[in-house]
């Protein structure tokens, strides 16, 4: 065989192997093109996320994820769709870096206790007992936010002889007070239930689960004690908390009628020219003795 023929050889063989290779790198390019052809954002976790964590900007993001591989329960990217708008909520579970997040992840989505898991670091559950005039006819339920009131008994006296004393002191309470205790406190569930019911129905529950600090929640187990308590429903976005400038309401204050008798006495007596400080007021079997000034 003389050299010509060698080269010749040798050409075909080169040229044959650069072929197989431009075919294999163009099947391989088109394998590739298939495969990210067949996949689909869904939503995965940017880093760990802990049970009862509230979801904000930055937790999730888009990743590409093969079609053929696809779940029941994958969030999918709908058009330009930014990841912190597909989900919101507070997660019932612990979440991997990286592991798809679903709906059922979420709170109301997922069985399990919902109550524990909703409640922010650092608060409490309590419940107390309630009946419709206490909580608005029905219409307070889980999400709703209230002010607590209080309504008790309470006997002051003093030893004090002054008759301005004893005048001031009934002027401002007989027997029973009342004040709010406690606001913008959140419901977090009626009875057994810690989701707001879908259809139109009032429901009159016969306890209500509030979330509460662990200060507000001794508060509050004193208070239920001590007399009646009223749950007032504040409206949606009202979350102000206002600063007490008032004073306490009480049986005494709440009414003009001690005034207006105290003053009709004053006349009395300086128009009868009588010498004694002290009127007599007779109800019943009871007598309240009256100093005029």
């Amino acid at each position: 065989m003389n050299k010509n023929v060698l080269i010749v050889l040798a050409g075909a063989v080169l040229v044959a192997v650069l072929v197989a290779v431009m075919v294999q790198v163009m099947m391989g390019g088109k394998e590739e093109a298939v495969i990210q052809e067949a996949r689909i954002n869904v939503l995965v976790a940017v880093q760990d996320l802990k049970i009862g964590q509230e979801l904000n900007d930055g937790d999730l993001r888009w990743q590409p994820w093969p079609k053929s591989s696809m779940f029941p329960g994958a969030v999918r990217q709908l058009d330009e769709q930014p990841a912190s708008e597909a989900l919101e909520g507070r997660l019932a579970r612990n979440i991997a870096k990286g592991e798809p997040v679903m709906k059922s992840a979420l709170l109301g989505q997922a069985k399990g206790n919902f109550v524990a898991a909703s409640l922010a670091p650092g608060m409490r559950a309590m419940a107390i007992d309630v009946k419709a005039a206490s909580m608005v006819s029905g219409f307070i339920g889980p999400g709703d936010f209230v002010d607590v009131i209080l309504t008790y008994k309470v006997n002051v006296r003093s030893a004090d002889d002054d008759p301005s004393v004893a005048k001031s002191l009934a002027l401002s309470l007989d027997n029973t007070a009342t004040e709010t205790i406690l606001q913008n406190v959140k419901i977090l569930a009626v009875d057994q239930s810690a989701e707001r019911a879908t259809d139109d129905k009032i429901k009159v529950g016969k306890t209500v689960t509030l979330a509460l600090s662990a200060q507000d929640a001794e508060r509050l187990t004193l208070a239920a004690d001590m007399g009646d308590l009223n749950l007032v429903l504040r409206g949606v976005g009202d979350d102000a908390t206002l600063e007490r400038k008032w004073p306490t309401v009480s049986d005494a204050r709440l009414t003009s009628i001690k005034e207006e008798v105290y003053e009709e006495m004053d006349r009395a007596r300086k128009e009868s020219g009588a010498t004694s400080n002290t009127v007599r007021i007779y109800s019943g079997n009871s007598v309240q003795a009256v100093p005029t000034r």
